[in-house]
């Protein structure tokens, strides 16, 4: 009955109006006062950011500050690209990816491209989910070049354990950027997916579409040549969302993290070789 009634109000909640309203406040320069209680409510370390907390123009800012240099080293192997919690991992079976236990989707519908999601087949993935108070800037979990991206219009379900638990096959529902990256040691793929009260999906090598284009629209998708080196930013979330990482079978991963996993940005999540 518990699981009806929350599949129910996810179902009905109007979640682009709700991801709106919620944009439009925290953009403004009267929500900047609600950033003391903000930091204190999530235990934030101050001392990592960039600039001083006061310097923040709004609480959306807050939400997309940026820290200092130091406060994320950047260590071996493949590191994470944001600071979150490791939510599924593993071997891609053929092209079925675990959202949750019992809930599973596949690789052509994350993608909805059946060339690449072939290619990524029996491959590898890690999912990571940036919580409201985690820090929302997502950085290359290797040395890289962005070939492509892709904006995928969709719904804005909420992706924390309510959501991912009630709601079958949410990552192929919602609105989400993928991002093709070659390496030295072969391709990947990055999927920034959105959520509710998630204003925006940002990524330097382009423009991204707005308004009901997000929701409706066609799918973008567009060539690019950008280079970042390993810990470079490569976009960022106006607020905590869920990243998808996919290695194809060729790239050969030893993952060193566990689901349940709380990281930061820069750790080891895999060594490359076996």
């Amino acid at each position: 009955m518990k699981s009806f009634f929350v599949r129910s109000l996810l179902w009905l909640m109007p979640k682009r109006a709700y991801t709106n309203i919620i944009g439009a406040i925290v953009r403004r320069r009267f929500s900047a006062r609600l950033i003391p209680w903000y930091a204190r409510h999530f235990s934030i370390n101050l001392e990592e950011l960039a600039k001083p907390l006061q310097e923040h123009k709004s609480l959306g800012e807050f939400f997309s500050r940026k820290l200092s240099v130091e406060a994320r080293p950047i260590a071996n192997g493949v590191v994470s690209p944001v600071d979150g919690e490791v939510s599924s991992m593993g071997k891609i079976d053929r092209n079925i990816l675990l959202q949750i236990k019992g809930h599973t989707y596949s690789l052509e519908e994350l993608l909805v491209d059946a060339e690449a999601a072939a290619s990524y087949a029996d491959g590898w993935y890690v999912t990571l989910y940036l919580s409201p108070s985690d820090y929302h800037r997502i950085h290359a979990p290797l040395d890289c070049v962005a070939r492509r991206y892709r904006h995928i219009p969709g719904t804005l379900y909420p992706v924390n354990v309510h959501g991912v638990s009630h709601v079958q096959r949410l990552f192929v529902r919602n609105e989400r950027v993928v991002t093709y990256f070659d390496s030295a040691h072969g391709s990947f793929a990055m999927v920034k997916v959105g959520a509710a009260g998630v204003g925006s999906i940002v990524v330097p090598f382009g423009d991204l579409p707005s308004g009901r284009r997000r929701q409706r629209g066609p799918i973008l998708d567009k060539p690019c040549q950008e280079t970042f080196a390993k810990g470079e930013e490569v976009g960022y979330f106006a607020l905590g969302s869920t990243v998808v990482l996919l290695f194809p079978p060729s790239v050969m991963l030893r993952f060193v993290v566990s689901p349940g996993d709380k990281i930061r940005m820069g750790r080891t999540i895999a060594q490359i070789g076996g």
